[in-house]
């Protein structure tokens, strides 16, 4: 399956992430719905996860691991989730193969992509 990528306002196709700021939350606009994510980071596992709400503050996805290459939210999804799919990648280098401190909001950024209805 084939994705591409979507813009958003600006020319912006990614959810930038300050990992200077983590743990931090932050509101954004995905296809007209606003969600909450809220960015951490495992000092044991180390590892980032993202948790995901609602803005009636209803978690929909929580402690969710990011992933190099691999589709965030993906294991359930209802109509409450957003659209895009968001994907961390580095578009720039084909050496990265995993999310870290260095590379996160940097090299790899969560990438949007768009998600075909059938």
């Amino acid at each position: 399956m084939a994705l591409q990528l979507i813009e958003l306002s600006n020319d912006v196709e990614y959810l930038d992430i300050d990992v200077s700021r983590v743990p931090y939350t932050f509101s954004v606009k995905l296809s007209d719905k606003t969600y909450i994510l809220t960015v951490k980071y495992n000092e044991i596992g180390d590892f980032f996860t993202l948790d995901l709400l609602d803005t009636n503050n209803d978690v929909l996805a929580f402690g969710e691991i990011i992933r190099y290459g691999r589709p965030l939210f993906n294991v359930v999804e209802d109509e409450r989730f957003p659209i895009p799919v968001i994907i961390p990648l580095c578009l720039s280098s084909d050496d990265i193969a995993e999310v870290t401190k260095e590379n996160l909001g940097k090299e790899v950024r969560l990438y949007l992509y768009e998600r075909k209805v059938s």
